[in-house]
């Protein structure tokens, strides 16, 4: 254990990665609720990961036009609500809402089921390095690692447990998605699912947890900034600075 302990040292060493327990003040605090949450995490990038809001994206590798459409408009809509956007760099509704938010310079992270000596998939590799500029990854498994099938649903109850928000853009009716809703609904985190066709079987999952209130109906960003009592950022700026009202002459004079 001593000898793999020194090669995990070294690895983080070169590749400037932060090793994170949980007694550090960088360790995501919303994990400290959990007892399933790993006692070390291992991430490469620049973000807060306690940002004061967190949404978690989550659907189907193989999303249809309407996903991705509204995977993209409502990561647009949450550009006012200073969101960290959680994903798990896996293909199809991750990647989209992981490039949008690269796009938008919305700071992104994505949780791998792996250790961060390799990306997976490898198609990712470049996306990653944009991530970790603005965002970055994280991870509970050592170097060496590999994406093992077990590994996807403890990477979700990490998405689940760090976001604020899980949102559901198109599933079937089992899946990784729906393990990472039932996670967030385990954990007591609001989950937003976007309503498709009844024909669908890529909507079914999504249909079956607002059928079961297990999700809030999702049709744009407001409807999460609702339910969460959120306000745009610059919104409360504008509030504030209205509060002080600014007199003329004249009405200074009387003051």
């Amino acid at each position: 254990s001593l000898k793999s302990a020194e090669q995990e040292l070294i690895f983080i060493e070169n590749n400037h990665i932060r090793p994170l327990t949980y007694l550090d003040k960088s360790y995501p605090v919303r994990l400290n609720n959990f007892d399933s949450s790993p006692i070390v995490l291992y991430y490469k990038g620049n973000t807060d990961l306690n940002h004061f809001r967190t949404v978690a994206v989550v659907g189907t590798r193989q999303p249809s036009a309407y996903g991705t459409t509204m995977c993209e408009r409502i990561i647009e809509g949450l550009l006012p609500y200073n969101v960290l956007l959680i994903s798990g760099l896996a293909f199809g509704v991750d990647a989209i809402a992981h490039r949008k938010c690269v796009e938008l310079n919305i700071p992104t992270l994505g949780v791998l089921g792996h250790g961060l000596d390799r990306i997976y998939p490898a198609e990712h590799k470049s996306l990653s390095k944009k991530m970790i500029d603005n965002g970055g990854i994280l991870t509970e498994f050592t170097s060496g690692t590999m994406p093992d099938r077990e590994n996807f649903p403890m990477r979700n109850r990490i998405i689940a447990a760090i976001s604020d928000v899980v949102i559901v853009i198109e599933s079937k009716r089992k899946g990784g998605s729906i393990i990472t809703a039932e996670f967030a609904n385990e954990y007591n985190k609001d989950v937003f699912a976007i309503p498709g066709p009844v024909t669908e079987e890529i909507s079914e999952g999504c249909n079956k947890l607002i059928k079961q209130n297990k999700a809030h109906v999702l049709e744009s960003a407001a409807d999460i900034a609702y339910i969460m009592r959120w306000e745009e950022i610059d919104a409360g700026k504008k509030k504030k600075k209205q509060l002080f009202v600014e007199l003329d002459d004249q009405e200074s004079k009387m003051v």
